[in-house]
């Protein structure tokens, strides 16, 4: 008898697609894989059973995949926008004026429809200082402007304006065309009054106009050398404090202002904020979130302080592995030794064997549940091969094959001259060997089975040959003691041995 494996008939084609499989025998598999651009419906994967290919053909149908226009405030694309994109198409994220680019400019249609590191256009807050004019002072006074906001210059008494009452914050964060406070001119008359009389005319400071950003307590025109002057800053804005006029109308410790507490964006690692702008004022809050794989220590909210510091920043901390391992690893050709179980603790550690038909050809056979993970399974399992069947002198060797066998594979024996000795059919087993020695073919005679009162013999010939059997019967009047039925033996004997003829 020979036991051979089971072949499944050919695939049919797919359409826009095709199977790579590895065999179409009992047990092979074939993977369906569709042309680029098209997507599969259907099952992926079939196995040749004993029944055929289990399952049906898939499908490989067209892409419905898009990705729609980038989800980018204030941006612009290049090359032009369009509403849908297919998977793998790039654009170029250009962020309008005024704006500046966090992140990558180039981005790619993903294979899922969402595009791949979208950038932000954030806003990009250009400032400009309180503009120092000599003799003059500005109206209203807040300590940051914004571009394009405007202020007035006014010139302190005794002082003319040379230039715009208005002056402009620009894009590159100086004031546009700042004016000046010249000296006004005194008629001859006067001068001359002047410096008969040798009259001194005091040195002062002027009183900063500190609009909204701040007051004056209990304020004058201006100030002499030597008075001092109290200023408080609203709430949001930093520079409170008493200055004093000094010499050549310089105000000390240094020029009172209130300006406009800010703080820059939060770093947080790990993760992001949202939203982000770039400059925040005073009690502006924005949220925290971890990214991918960390969870947040802290308030998920944080605050602007009073001194341009973020309040009690939080952190992104990993995220703490459970120590216990799901399911066993799966192997196409292997399966545990031990027993199967849903759940493993840490440490575990399972051993696996190669399936019938294969042999361990390589790699670690065990693998182990460490911080919640399996190991790599490494093990390798070849398919079993015996070497070609050994050739038999005198014999005929039915399916002889010169290549590796396949486990299953059997040959039968048969002698040109001869009696065939030792197994007829061997096939190739689970070990790698052929189940038994290859036979041999002798010439093996046996005697003339001469029995002494013997009659009526069956199965008479001139030569008696290795598997030849005969039937003795004994004379009337005698009995037969033993067998009467004996056989040729392998060792040229008859088996069992000839009986007797007795009265």
């Amino acid at each position: 008898m020979k036991c051979e494996k089971k072949k499944c008939n050919a695939l049919g084609d797919i359409e826009n697609g095709h199977y790579n499989r590895n065999g179409q025998s009992f047990g092979d598999k074939a993977t369906a894989v569709c042309n680029e651009g098209y997507v599969l419906r259907g099952e992926r994967v079939r196995m040749c059973t004993e029944k055929g290919w289990n399952g049906t053909d898939p499908i490989c149908e067209v892409s419905k995949i898009i990705c729609s226009a980038p989800a980018v405030a204030n941006r612009l694309i290049k090359p032009g926008e369009r509403t849908q994109y297919a998977p793998q198409d790039t654009v170029s994220i250009v962020c309008s004026e005024g704006f500046e680019l966090i992140g990558l400019p180039d981005v790619a249609c993903g294979p899922d429809g969402q595009w791949q590191g979208l950038p932000e256009c954030r806003f990009k807050v250009i400032t400009c200082s309180d503009p120092t004019v000599a003799h003059g002072r500005i109206t209203p006074g807040s300590g940051v402007y914004k571009h394009k906001d405007t202020v007035d210059v006014v010139c302190n008494d005794g002082f003319d304006l040379s230039g715009p009452a208005k002056v402009t914050c620009g894009p590159d964060g100086q004031w546009q065309a700042l004016p000046e406070c010249h000296p006004k001119k005194i008629s001859g008359q006067f001068a001359r009054v002047l410096l008969l009389s040798r009259v001194a005319v005091p040195e002062t400071c002027p009183t900063p106009n500190l609009g909204k950003s701040g007051t004056v307590k209990e304020p004058k025109f201006d100030y002499v050398v030597g008075e001092s002057m109290s200023v408080t800053c609203n709430e949001g804005f930093i520079g409170s404090g008493v200055f004093t006029c000094h010499a050549n109308s310089k105000w000390h410790p240094n020029e009172p202002k209130c300006q406009l507490i800010t703080c820059s964006d939060p770093t947080v690692a790990h993760g992001r904020i949202t939203p982000g702008s770039g400059v925040y004022k005073h009690k502006d809050t924005v949220g925290v979130v971890c990214n991918d794989g960390f969870d947040l220590s802290g308030p998920a909210k944080v605050t602007c302080g009073p001194d341009g510091q973020w309040q009690a920043l939080p952190e992104c901390r990993p995220k703490k592995i459970s120590g216990k391992c799901g399911p066993a690893p799966s192997h196409p050709h292997a399966f545990p030794r031990d027993p199967m179980r849903k759940e493993y603790p840490s440490g575990a550690r399972l051993r696996y064997k190669c399936s019938v038909g294969y042999v361990r050809t390589g790699g670690s056979s065990s693998v182990q549940c460490l911080k919640g993970r399996w190991t790599k399974l490494q093990l390798q399992c070849g398919t079993v091969h015996c070497p070609p069947p050994p050739e038999v002198k005198g014999a005929e060797m039915s399916d002889p094959i010169s290549d590796s066998v396949p486990l299953g594979y059997a040959v039968s024996y048969h002698c040109h001259t001869g009696a065939l000795i030792g197994e007829r059919d061997i096939y190739c087993t689970k070990s790698g060997s052929w189940s038994a020695p290859p036979p041999e073919c002798k010439d093996i005679a046996c005697p003339n089975p001469q029995v002494h009162g013997g009659s009526g013999m069956r199965g008479f010939r001139a030569v008696y040959k290795y598997g030849n059997t005969v039937t003795i019967a004994c004379r009337p009047g005698l009995r037969l003691v033993g067998e009467s039925f004996v056989t040729c033996g392998s060792d040229g004997k008859w088996r069992p041995k000839l009986p007797v003829c007795v009265k």
